[in-house]
């Protein structure tokens, strides 16, 4: 619960630079600057525009902070309980990888929502909301639809995952604190 929390307050705070990102990863042709950007997005619908989407990304943060989380404790308990593994740096390492996999599995169909809302064309509104966005994502492509470009979203929550929670360990014991 409190990752979730923590996930929902960061990411409605920090949706304007989400919304910039998106842009900026989707514009195809000539030079392009944040500002530009920014002066694009407040033209399509003044401060409001830099929120567009922002009740997904919630979701999303909440998704992925509860999901890296309870997944890792859950497989890293799991194996320590049931004897498969001593708790050390070979069991940080499996379980951070698996909550990766977790994390991207259960975040895809929400970054796919997100990314569809963030990059309606100026002036057009071709999803009412999440719901919208999501019913025609799957009429379009049935369940697939949602995991376009799961591969390398795991290749980027993998390795940062397995990072983050291998250092957190490591930090943990350093500091003679005791795990849950």
């Amino acid at each position: 619960a409190a990752g979730a929390a923590a996930g929902i307050i960061g990411s409605g705070i920090a949706n304007p630079t989400d919304v910039l990102k998106v842009r900026m990863q989707a514009h195809e042709g000539g030079k392009l600057t944040i500002m530009g950007v920014a002066r694009d997005v407040y033209s399509d619908g003044g401060l409001r525009s830099f929120y567009r989407g922002v009740h997904t990304t919630m979701i999303r943060a909440a998704i992925l902070n509860a999901t890296k989380l309870a997944a890792y404790d859950e497989v890293k308990h799991k194996c320590i309980n049931n004897g498969i593994m001593v708790d050390g740096t070979g069991l940080h390492f499996v379980a951070s990888m698996v909550a990766g996999v977790a994390v991207a599995t259960t975040t895809s169909p929400v970054d796919i929502v997100r990314t569809r809302l963030f990059n309606q064309p100026k002036g057009v509104k071709i999803y009412s909301g999440m719901m919208d966005c999501a019913m025609k994502t799957y009429t379009e492509g049935g369940v697939a639809a949602f995991y376009r470009g799961f591969t390398p979203q795991w290749m980027r929550f993998g390795p940062f995952t397995i990072i983050q929670f291998m250092v957190w360990e490591k930090l943990r014991a350093m500091y003679g604190m005791k795990g849950i």
